[in-house]
């Protein structure tokens, strides 16, 4: 019971890390300053997570949510990401 208990919160982890890799990217679509007290919400989480008692059910809900979240900033960023990669002539 407990590798499961570490795996899920392993899962865990990885979609909380995921979004807050997302930060400095969101920052340069000027994000309203909420969603970033958000994210330091999501790193405080994060060092706590070893002592979170999730359920399966929970870390498939979470992992759901961090696909769609990214499926809907994949436009938003591949627009940050052409606008890097362009060159004035």
């Amino acid at each position: 019971m407990h590798i499961e208990h570490s795996i899920l919160q392993a899962r865990l982890k990885n979609c909380l890390l995921t979004i807050v890799e997302l930060e400095p990217a969101l920052s340069r679509l000027n994000i309203h300053s909420e969603l970033l007290n958000e994210f330091k919400q999501l790193k405080d989480i994060i060092s706590k997570i070893s002592q979170l008692n999730i359920s399966l059910e929970e870390v498939t809900r979470i992992e759901n949510a961090t696909r769609l979240l990214l499926d809907e900033l994949d436009i938003p960023l591949s627009f940050l990401r052409l606008n890097r990669d362009c060159v004035l002539q």
